[in-house]
């Protein structure tokens, strides 16, 4: 062990994750190891989680506890010379991270006395399935005090130079001087940013740039409303450098989420809802293409109507290699003939605009609001698709799927009604003899709908 170099020694120590093995472990091997405890390339995998103590005012225990970790956690911060990642946890039975005295006497001086260069930050996220059960989150920003919403906004700012990847939750409420230090992150790689519900936005990040920004997620559970001038100099920061942008939720159809995409003329993949079709009509280096189609009656014929004209109106895309489906149905919405021949339309336009796709991949088309020939006809349009995946489709899908000739590899789950068993297995065998050149991968599934 005493040949071996530093470098060597540091590139090892550098694969443990455990931060409490180099903080209180790895020092009293010897002093050579006390000494490489603490550079910095020996903490490269180490990460810590921040979540609070499970006690609260009303709780039926009425007891404290995690202040052993809470404490752990605390001196791995004061003492770490550098950490991948610090997330800060959270859930139901805890307010937060600064849930009881305890807990808030020690972040609060860890947080302000850490040196630590810090590459992955988690900030609390909101949890819609802890929320009032009415449509709204629980979110553990709002039991913090200014004073401890300061001690997040000054840990991110220390850690401006280092940090690549950012996890934000609702922080963009912290106020202006959050948002500053946001634009200021110029080694970010990735960010994962939450809209909430309204938020002042001053122009902080206007002019700024976000050089090795090169994957964006833009969330929100509310609708979409007075974020364009954020939205704006957002992807003015990132335009030039973003490769791969994934929207979610009420984003997916976002106004101004989606007028903001054709700016990014670098993007490799995108995942939107079916409305941001049109925007790819400037992204010709598109590799991966995937679309979120709502099963609704709320003017879905004429978003789906909308969205094939602008796609009628985009040059071949053909640089796309991967495609995705995603099709989801909402409660109470109605589907008609009207809809399926609009959808129809799309798929048509969308498979002589992608001629070059090899990967085709849908989850939610094949069910009863969707005509099964209606995406089969899409699979056939591809002249060079070799592979498809397909979540849950009616077993009596296969034989057209075994027309599909150029698809080398099919793989997904096939779903059978109460008594169907043995006719779906025993179609799946059929379509394997029909086709021995298939490299056939499905597993079935018993539907109750």
């Amino acid at each position: 062990m005493d040949a071996l170099p530093d470098e060597l020694l540091l590139m090892v120590l550098g694969r443990v994750d455990d931060a409490l093995t180099l903080l209180e472990e790895v020092p009293l091997v010897c002093k050579r190891w006390h000494r490489l405890s603490q550079d910095p390339r020996a903490w490269r995998s180490a990460s810590v989680l921040i979540e609070g103590c499970t006690y609260y005012e009303n709780s039926y225990k009425g007891e404290h506890e995690n202040h052993a970790e809470i404490l752990n956690a605390a001196r791995v911060l004061v003492h770490a010379p550098a950490l991948r990642h610090v997330s800060f946890g959270w859930y139901s039975a805890s307010p937060g991270p600064f849930s009881c005295s305890f807990d808030k006497e020690m972040m609060t001086s860890a947080l302000a006395r850490s040196k630590a260069q810090v590459h992955e930050i988690e900030f609390p996220q909101p949890d819609m399935l802890e929320g009032s059960g009415l449509g709204y989150p629980d979110d553990p920003l709002e039991d913090m005090s200014p004073e401890e919403l300061s001690l997040l906004v000054d840990f991110l700012s220390r850690n401006r130079k280092h940090v690549r990847y950012l996890k934000l939750g609702h922080m963009l409420q912290a106020g202006t001087q959050f948002q500053r230090a946001l634009g200021q992150c110029e080694n970010l790689e990735e960010l994962h940013l939450m809209l909430p519900d309204g938020f002042q936005y001053q122009g902080e990040l206007r002019g700024r740039r976000l050089p090795k920004l090169n994957r964006l997620t833009l969330k929100s559970w509310y609708k979409v409303e007075h974020c364009r001038p954020f939205l704006r100099d957002l992807f003015g920061a990132v335009a030039q450098s973003v490769r791969h942008v994934r929207c979610k939720d009420l984003c997916l159809s976002s106004k101004d989420v989606l007028a903001e995409l054709p700016r990014c003329l670098e993007l490799r993949s995108l995942h939107c809802g079916v409305e941001g079709v049109a925007a790819v009509k400037t992204l010709t280096r598109l590799r991966s293409l995937s679309l979120r189609i709502q099963y609704a009656d709320r003017d879905q014929q004429r978003v789906l109507s909308a969205a094939e004209r602008g796609l009628r109106a985009c040059a071949p895309l053909l640089d796309l290699r991967v495609l995705r489906l995603d099709g989801g149905f909402e409660y109470g919405g109605k589907w008609g003939s009207q809809h399926s021949q609009a959808l129809a339309a799309l798929l048509r336009t969308l498979g002589t605009k992608t001629p070059n796709v090899t990967h085709l991949s849908t989850s939610g088309m094949l069910t009863r609001q969707v005509s099964p020939e209606t995406v089969l006809a899409l699979l056939k349009s591809l002249p060079r698709l070799q592979s498809v995946h397909i979540d849950r489709f009616r077993f009596d899908c296969l034989p057209a799927l075994a027309e599909v000739g150029r698809m080398k590899r099919l793989s997904g789950e096939v779903s059978y009604r109460e008594g169907e068993g043995d006719g779906c297995r025993a179609a799946v065998e059929q379509l394997k003899r029909q086709r021995p050149d298939l490299d056939c991968k499905l597993s079935d599934h018993q539907s109750y709908y």
